[in-house]
């Protein structure tokens, strides 16, 4: 059924939200391979119970993802993966939702490979006393939540996230912001699955000691000791699983 609605709706919006969403994980879970021909605004309209101003919207967000592009005559066409937004929020969630990918996991981990060493040495030089008693208590917590999961991969989290803010540069913050949010499903969630929750959190307490310390060489080592065990727990956890058809 078709739901007319005015323009500038709050209810369309969120339409048009459920639909991009709709689209994107057909997109990126392989069900809409690259080159295919999405069907007509009126055809999508009626499939998914909207209107033809909902999807036309959503038409347009996924082309700004880089997932489709619409050219005169020839309709609305799916992009494959090298055209997509990767650090886009959206994108990057609905690779993490979609199910394990290998490629995937590696090329997360290998940004953080590229950053956050640097990162932890750069916050071992500059964060602030407040910083840095932030971070010894983030560790303390993680430790305390050994037995949940859920709070330790937050708080993991969470420690990066800081560590990153301890670095004192703005750009880096945010263009790292989405592959932070990223982790929480991906990386972080199989570095966790795969090792002993001490072992993480050891780890962990290295290299925020290293930065309580103002030791900018061994927040690094400490930071690339880290990551190397988060890249082995990816591999164990996705040696035996097929990746997601994925566009190419």
């Amino acid at each position: 059924m078709t739901i007319p609605l005015e323009p500038g709706s709050g209810a369309r919006r969120g339409l048009h939200r459920v639909v991009v969403r709709d689209l994107g994980l057909r997109i990126v879970r392989g069900e809409l391979g690259a080159g295919t021909t999405l069907p007509t605004e009126a055809d999508l309209s009626v499939e998914l119970g909207v209107s033809r101003t909902v999807v036309r919207e959503a038409i347009k967000v996924l082309a700004a993802k880089g997932l489709v592009e619409s050219r005169p005559k020839t309709g609305t066409r799916t992009l494959g993966r090298a055209h997509w937004r990767l650090v886009d929020p959206d994108v990057l969630a609905w690779q993490v939702e979609v199910g394990p990918d290998p490629a995937f996991l590696a090329d997360l981990v290998e940004i953080r490979d590229f950053i956050e060493p640097r990162a932890a040495e750069a916050a071992a030089e500059r964060a602030t006393p407040e910083e840095r008693a932030a971070l010894l208590q983030l560790q303390a917590d993680l430790e305390s939540q050994v037995a949940d999961p859920a709070a330790s991969v937050r708080l993991d989290l969470a420690i990066h996230a800081a560590i990153l803010r301890a670095a004192h540069n703005g750009l880096l913050a945010q263009v790292t912001g989405a592959v932070i949010a990223a982790l929480g499903a991906g990386p972080v969630s199989a570095f966790r699955a795969a090792s002993d929750p001490q072992t993480a959190n050891r780890a962990h307490r290295c290299v925020v000691e290293a930065i309580g310390r103002s030791d900018p060489a061994g927040a690094r080592r400490s930071m690339e000791s880290l990551i190397a065990s988060a890249a082995h727990g990816v591999a164990h956890v996705t040696v035996d699983t097929s990746p997601i058809g994925r566009n190419t």
